[in-house]
């Protein structure tokens, strides 16, 4: 699997996946390790578990982002297909989208995009021999269907958008992207037929941020008012509606430490338990689900289209997103099958407890994916205790050793361009896309703005409510002013002559600025 390099081919025989690259030094990234994860008819699945550096220069020294890009690429969390002969099979795109040509470029889930690059500006097609790669879980069970074998397969893969660790990555950015986005396809596979059913779940859609020590209860903050969040607000809604149809958002936060309730209606047992749901989201959201379906896809099955996806809003999307998603996707299995026409007992029953058991690997990998360890338990003494150590584990984790980690991601998606004024430039006239360009293109993108941009002239006004009502001056008028004298228009109702000199006169705009 090879992603880059500019420099001679690797050895024959090696298992090639990608190049890292800068303005001053180069590696070959090559895969060492990987396991199988499981056979569906259109492709093998392997999990990477080694990779190696292999620099291009003489004399090339490993930096530590270096160092812990290549044990975040070797830790489990990375997955690739091999397609069968003739197949077009891609693992970064749900099961609906098998196919379709829009998603080859730009796809929010194509972790190794960036390295493509290289590639695609020589003019070489990287379609028919490089390979894809998902960060996330991979999932797939035999489940015997009578005389038949199925396969239930569960993939989550984790969005590169707005990527990062616990704690130095919340909320929403300008471009309506979400941190902790996933997207579970539950799908069984029998003869030439497939059913699949989407999941998404993400950070809250606002500007928030966790600063500071993490221990215990974690304190956050919003640091954008109510009236910027509205548009990176819509921007995501936006996106979720042309990606997936319509959305229902399901709120799961808590109401206790910094957690702010969104919807009071959904509250949680302890313990996340699954009949404590049973009573409260399956009145609430079965319409919903049902009125989404599911896609099915085979010679001898009736094709259905899934129209909407359920979006599950939590602050870490972990643990209880999860323990929702799973009880939602269990209840969806039984429409699944039908639609295969398996609706005998014993075969739903075996399915059921399959999917049970993958959705729990999926909770646990995915908090090992965001947080570095196992999700929480919450049951009984036993599990309380597991939950002590977890939580330390995580607190430990996320305080002393993240910052390397996100700047190990960061060099993966972005490259060594992304800490550059011209990056920063780019990102603001252009879309997230335009990283992926050389820095030479980019900084003359930059250059030459002017030909592609048009500029307004705007107003801006700051300015503080008087609360102390001038008492705190030692200036006899500033110390009797008014209220109105702290108003934007207070010059033309006192009808007084404009005092800013010419210095402040910005093209025939005049910015009037109050500080107390």
């Amino acid at each position: 699997m090879f992603l880059y390099a500019s420099g001679p081919a690797p050895p024959a025989g090696t298992c090639r996946w990608g190049g890292q690259g800068g303005t001053s030094l180069s590696f070959l990234v090559l895969v060492t390790g990987c396991t199988s994860v499981g056979r569906i008819p259109d492709a093998e699945i392997y999990k990477i578990t080694a990779t190696d550096f292999y620099p291009l220069q003489e004399e090339a020294k490993e930096e530590e982002r270096l160092i812990a890009l290549k044990k975040i690429l070797s830790s489990g969390v990375f997955y690739f297909s091999w397609p069968n002969d003739g197949s077009r099979f891609d693992l970064t795109v749900r099961t609906q989208k098998q196919g379709d040509d829009s998603s080859e470029w730009g796809n929010s889930f194509f972790w190794n995009q960036l390295l493509h690059v290289p590639l695609r500006q020589h003019q070489v097609s990287c379609c028919d021999w490089l390979l894809k790669i998902i960060c996330g879980v991979v999932t797939i069970r035999t489940v015997y269907a009578s005389h038949k074998q199925a396969k239930a397969c569960l993939v989550s893969r984790v969005s590169c958008e707005r990527t990062g660790t616990r704690f130095h990555t919340r909320g929403v950015n300008d471009d309506g992207h979400v941190s902790n986005f996933v997207e579970t396809e539950q799908m069984i596979y029998m003869d030439d037929g497939v059913s699949s059913f989407v999941q998404i779940r993400g950070s809250v859609p606002l500007f928030w941020e966790q600063p500071g020590l993490q221990v215990g209860s974690h304190h956050l903050r919003l640091h954008r008012g109510l009236e910027a969040n509205a548009p990176a607000f819509d921007r995501h809604m936006v996106l979720l509606k042309e990606q997936y149809g319509q959305q229902v958002v399901v709120n799961l936060l808590g109401s206790r430490g910094g957690e702010e309730v969104l919807n009071r209606a959904f509250k949680f047992a302890k313990g996340g338990k699954l009949e404590k749901l049973e009573t409260l989201l399956r009145p609430q959201l079965k319409l919903h689900w049902e009125d989404f379906d599911v896609f099915t896809k085979g010679e001898n099955v009736s094709p259905r289209f899934q129209k909407g996806t359920l979006r599950m809003n939590c602050l870490d999307c972990l643990d209880r997103t999860n323990t929702v998603q799973s009880f939602i996707a269990l209840e969806v299995l039984h429409l699944q099958l039908k639609t295969l026409g398996l609706s005998s007992k014993p075969i739903v029953d075996r399915f059921v407890e399959s999917f049970k058991a993958m959705w729990s690997l999926n909770g646990h990998s995915l908090s090992k994916v965001f947080t570095g360890s196992r999700a929480l338990e919450g049951k009984a003494k036993v599990g309380k205790l597991k939950d002590g150590a977890r939580s330390m584990s995580r607190t430990i984790q996320s305080n002393f050793f993240d910052g390397v980690k996100q700047e190990a991601i960061k060099l993966l998606l972005v490259g060594d361009v992304y800490g550059e004024e011209v990056a920063d430039k780019g990102g603001m006239l252009l879309d997230s896309t335009a990283l992926l360009v050389t820095p030479r293109i980019l900084k003359a993108m930059t250059e030459r703005q002017s030909e592609f941009t048009n500029f307004k002239r705007i107003r801006i006004a700051m300015g503080t409510w008087n609360v102390n009502g001038g008492k705190q001056f030692r200036s006899n008028v500033l110390r009797t002013a008014e209220l109105t004298d702290w108003l934007l228009d207070s010059p033309q109702l006192s009808g007084a002559t404009d005092s800013q000199g010419e210095g402040s006169d910005f093209g025939g705009d005049k910015i009037q600025l109050h500080l107390t």
